[in-house]
C-alpha cells in the first residue's frame, strides 16, 4: 500500500529509471480533484532525485469532450496544475489527438488513476460493466461515450485493455467513502473498478491517505 504523500516520489523514480534505460518516458494521468496535490508536488520538484522532464511524454487516461479551455476539461486542469514549473518542459499529447496518442510507446511507464464514488475509473462507468470497454483481453483502444458521470458530458477514454499496457499502475483512493467502495469492489462485479482489481495482467498499486488501510 502506498501513501498519497509518496506518489510523486514513486512516479519520479519510475520515470527517471525509464529515461536512464530508454532515453524517454511516458506518464498517463487522470483528471479530477484527487491528483491535484500530486501534480503540484511534481511541478514544484517536491520529489526525490532529479528528472529531465524534456524526455517525458504526458497524456490523459480520459477527458470530457469539451473545448480545451472549458472549466470541465481535464486538459485545462493539467495545463493549470501539472504542465507548469519543471514539468512545463514535458511533451503533452491531448487525448483527443488519438493518432498521436497511439504513437506513444507502450507499455506506458506510469499510469495514475483515480476512482469515483460509483466505482468508475478513467471514464469507464457502471453502464459499461460487461462490455468490451472493461474487458482486460479486448483490443487496446480509445473509446468515445455519450454523456456520462458528473458532470454529465460526452467522454473520451482509454479502455481497460489499453490502461493495462503499463509498467506501473497507481490507483489513487482518497477518503473513507472511497475506501469502502474499493473494499466492496474486491468482490462486487457491478462496480467498474472490480475489473481493474481482479485482472492478472498488470499489478495495481493502491495509494490511499488512510494509513494502514
Amino acid at each position: 500500500m502506498l501513501h498519497t504523500d509518496d506518489i510523486a516520489d514513486k512516479i519520479a523514480h519510475q520515470l527517471a529509471a525509464a529515461i536512464e534505460a530508454h532515453g524517454n518516458a511516458s506518464l498517463v494521468v487522470c483528471g479530477g480533484s484527487s491528483p491535484v496535490d500530486v501534480f503540484h508536488q511534481l511541478a514544484e520538484g517536491q520529489h526525490e532525485g532529479t528528472l529531465d522532464w524534456s524526455c517525458v511524454t504526458i497524456t490523459l487516461v480520459d477527458d470530457r469532450q469539451v473545448p480545451a479551455d472549458d472549466p470541465h476539461s481535464n486538459q485545462r486542469l493539467l495545463r493549470e496544475h501539472l504542465l507548469v514549473g519543471a514539468v512545463a518542459k514535458a511533451r503533452f499529447v491531448p487525448l483527443a489527438d488519438g493518432e498521436e496518442v497511439s504513437q506513444i510507446s507502450r507499455p506506458f511507464d506510469v499510469m495514475l488513476l483515480g476512482m469515483g464514488p460509483d466505482g468508475h475509473f478513467a471514464s469507464l462507468f457502471p453502464s459499461m460493466v460487461g462490455e468490451a470497454a472493461l474487458l482486460a483481453t479486448a483490443e487496446p483502444a480509445l473509446l468515445e461515450t455519450g454523456p456520462e458521470g458528473s458532470p454529465n458530458l460526452p467522454r473520451i477514454s482509454m479502455n481497460l485493455a489499453m490502461i493495462l499496457q503499463s509498467h506501473l499502475i497507481i490507483l489513487l483512493v482518497k477518503g473513507g467513502e472511497k475506501q469502502a467502495i474499493l473494499k466492496a469492489a474486491r468482490t462486487d462485479q457491478s462496480l467498474p473498478v472490480h475489473a481493474l482489481l481482479s485482472q492478472t495482467i498488470t499489478p495495481v498499486q493502491i495509494a490511499t491517505d488512510h494509513a494502514g488501510q
